[in-house]
């Protein structure tokens, strides 16, 4: 039986044509991924412009608007990152549109803001990025610090109190709460906040009066004063609660006494010493007093009080120090003196500030060869400059009959920017000088 087969040509069906969409989809993924491949082969021009290629052809897409504006971002030289700027700030502001749920694209526009000092507006992202990322710790912390450079205390603290939940480390958060309660001036409730006030207070006075010395002008000091008033009513407020604790009555004596007004200060400690209990922490305020009165010249209230301080704390070798080189300026009681200093050696044999008041009360005893072994020993272990240990040599020479090595020392102290009343008249008469 015949198979009839026909002689005509097999034909193939034609492919479907490409569409268009199709044909910007492939392009836009092949520049994409090789943008991506340049850029992390530091071929950053070529990156830019193969991204830029990318969004052409694919104009909604949220990844190209956002790895271009990061490359916008990452250029170095300062010309052209400000002039970029602008347009990688609208590739995010899309990229956020077309995906508002994506952290990385939020999170990258309002460091943008940030780095702009734009708070206001990287505030706005971070609210709603706590929205919508609502267990995301690191994005609470953010939005802390921004409210709390804001100034917005109130909103702080209520971040801080769901980033505590979440983390279950409400404690380790006290301090903060304590200084946004303190810059609203709610004072208890910073206390409740403050583990340690007394080490608090400490702290704040110190970091407060060394930002007013430093302050340029005028607006920043009186911002600074404020804030040591405000340091100084939260003292007021510690004392109420722990009226045994000395810190407050110390640091605010000190606040006071450094802006001149000395009765309030001696008040303040005063106050303190009726309140205080334990020996060491007596002890503290009479020795802080009796200095108080020293520079104040008011001799006799000095020595009562050291007198009180070494009643509680026998072997306080810097108001031992002290006491014993007032008493030698005095040529008051120079054989205590000597007893008192000869204390502070047993204690730091090395000390060159105490080697040099026992070797000073021997020369105000006439004690001249003795006074010189112990200064020439204070010299050994002197590690800074001190003008007034070269003075004291000097004089102790002159008193040996070594003129010269007098002068000599007169000179090196003098070089010190020494503030001896005296110093120069030795030096321009050659002889010691009371």
């Amino acid at each position: 039986m015949a198979v009839l087969v026909s002689c005509g040509t097999l034909r193939h069906a034609a492919p479907d044509p490409v569409s268009k969409q199709e044909l910007d989809s492939y392009a836009h993924d092949h520049f994409f991924m090789e943008g991506i491949k340049m850029y992390n082969e530091e071929q950053y021009d070529a990156a830019m412009d193969l991204m830029a290629h990318s969004l052409e052809y694919d104009t909604a897409s949220a990844a190209t608007c956002y790895n271009l504006a990061q490359y916008y971002m990452s250029m170095h030289d300062r010309v052209l990152l400000e002039k970029y700027s602008g347009k990688a700030e609208s590739l995010l502001q899309r990229a956020v549109h077309l995906e508002p749920d994506n952290y990385w694209y939020r999170r990258l526009l309002a460091m943008n803001y940030m780095r702009q000092g734009r708070q206001a507006e990287a505030i706005l992202q971070y609210e709603d990025m706590t929205r919508r990322f609502p267990g995301n710790t690191e994005v609470l912390l953010t939005l802390a610090s921004l409210y709390d450079d804001a100034g917005e205390f109130e909103k702080e603290l209520r971040v801080l109190k769901r980033y505590g939940k979440l983390e279950d480390v409400a404690d380790e958060l006290k301090f903060q709460r304590f200084a946004c309660y303190l810059q609203m001036n709610e004072l208890d409730s910073a206390y409740y906040e403050a583990d340690n006030p007394g080490q608090i207070i400490e702290l704040l006075m110190n970091t407060t009066r060394d930002m007013i010395e430093n302050a340029q002008s005028q607006l920043d000091k009186l911002r600074c004063r404020s804030l040591l008033d405000l340091v100084m009513n939260f003292c007021d407020v510690v004392s109420k609660y722990e009226p045994q604790l000395a810190e407050p009555y110390k640091q605010k004596s000190v606040a006071y006494f450094w802006m001149g007004q000395n009765d309030e200060a001696l008040d303040v400690l005063t106050k303190g010493l009726g309140n205080v209990e334990t020996a060491s922490d007596k002890a503290v305020l009479f020795n802080l007093r009796g200095d108080f009165y020293h520079t104040l010249g008011q001799k006799a209230q000095m020595y009562a009080d050291y007198d009180s301080t070494l009643y509680y704390e026998p072997d306080n070798i810097n108001v031992l120090n002290n006491y014993a080189y007032f008493m030698s300026l005095d040529d008051r009681d120079l054989k205590k003196a000597l007893s008192m200093s000869a204390k502070t050696l047993e204690a730091e044999p090395l000390s060159a500030t105490y080697l040099d008041t026992y070797a000073w009360i021997l020369f105000r005893m006439k004690r001249y060869s003795e006074s010189l072994q112990y200064l020439e020993k204070a010299l050994r272990y002197l590690d800074t400059d001190n003008p007034e240990i070269y003075e004291h040599y000097g004089d102790v020479l002159y008193m040996c009959g070594e003129k010269e090595k007098a002068l000599e020392n007169w000179h090196k102290a003098k070089r010190m920017n020494s503030s001896s009343t005296t110093l120069d008249r030795k030096i321009r008469e050659e002889k010691y000088l009371e």
